[in-house]
């Protein structure tokens, strides 16, 4: 059975006129809003409510760096953590690894001065282990100097001993050229 409908790489594709396209636009974007405000509501209704404890984590990590406290940093890590930065070679595993990365970290900013703004947090909790995205921007100072710059990070968790700690961190920046 043949068609006369059939596109083929040489035959034109039909002309859609601007209107047209402009009010297909506008129906699919209001379709993939209305799905996607019914999808969200779905999605919180079924968050995981224990979550909220690896977000709280997540909080208390960040609440230690910027103190400088490396022994609080750890006390949020699993036994053997891992973390995972920008560049290549930016690993570190283990507590005395991880230990030497934040105390160069702490040489970044002023102690007390760095604060965490997420606009976006994501993640899911199996039984005894789970993941958290979260994006946004990192600002503080530096020799009383402000500065703020973009940050992604992931974490994954572990549960033991009935609480939850940071098992592996990756985290990345945009990085640029030095202005000079």
């Amino acid at each position: 059975m043949s068609s006369n409908n059939t596109l083929t790489l040489d035959t034109p594709a039909p002309r859609v006129d601007r209107r047209t396209a402009i009010l297909g636009g506008l129906i699919a974007a209001s379709t993939a809003a209305a799905l996607g405000a019914t999808a969200s509501a779905a999605d919180a209704k079924a968050e995981n409510p224990e979550l909220e404890a690896v977000r709280a984590l997540l909080k208390a990590h960040d609440e230690a760096m910027t103190n400088q406290d490396v022994k609080a940093v750890l006390a949020t890590l699993a036994e053997k953590p891992a973390l995972m930065g920008t560049g290549p070679g930016e690993i570190w595993v283990g507590p005395e690894e991880v230990t030497a990365a934040y105390e160069h970290f702490f040489k970044g900013f002023d102690k007390g001065e760095q604060k965490f703004d997420y606009q976006f947090k994501i993640g899911d909790l199996g039984k005894d282990s789970g993941w958290l995205m979260a994006s946004g921007n990192i600002s503080g100072k530096k020799d009383g100097k402000d500065f703020e710059f973009p940050l992604n990070l992931s974490l994954t968790v572990s549960k033991a001993s009935g609480s939850w700690k940071i098992s592996a961190m990756h985290f990345s920046t945009l990085t640029g050229a030095d202005k000079k």
